[in-house]
């Protein structure tokens, strides 16, 4: 019997991956990564130690996630 593998992402590259909002990202639309909301704030330390392990540097958080408000 073959073991079933599992995805570990849960939801599109186009959500959040802790709340499941639409993330605004730039490269799950297609766009260069230079050119996502993300590459221009700072995100906190403590919503990236939000992320499910795994999630890191995967997808974009939403910008409530991040706690971004300027800059986007």
């Amino acid at each position: 019997m073959r073991e079933r593998q599992t995805n570990t992402h849960s939801q599109p590259g186009d959500r959040c991956p802790l709340c499941a909002a639409e993330n605004r990202c730039a490269i799950a639309a297609g766009q260069p990564a230079e050119s996502c909301w993300c590459q221009r704030v700072a995100i906190s330390a403590q919503a990236l130690a939000a992320l499910p392990e795994g999630e890191e540097m995967t997808r974009c958080l939403c910008p409530d996630c991040a706690g971004v408000t300027e800059g986007l």
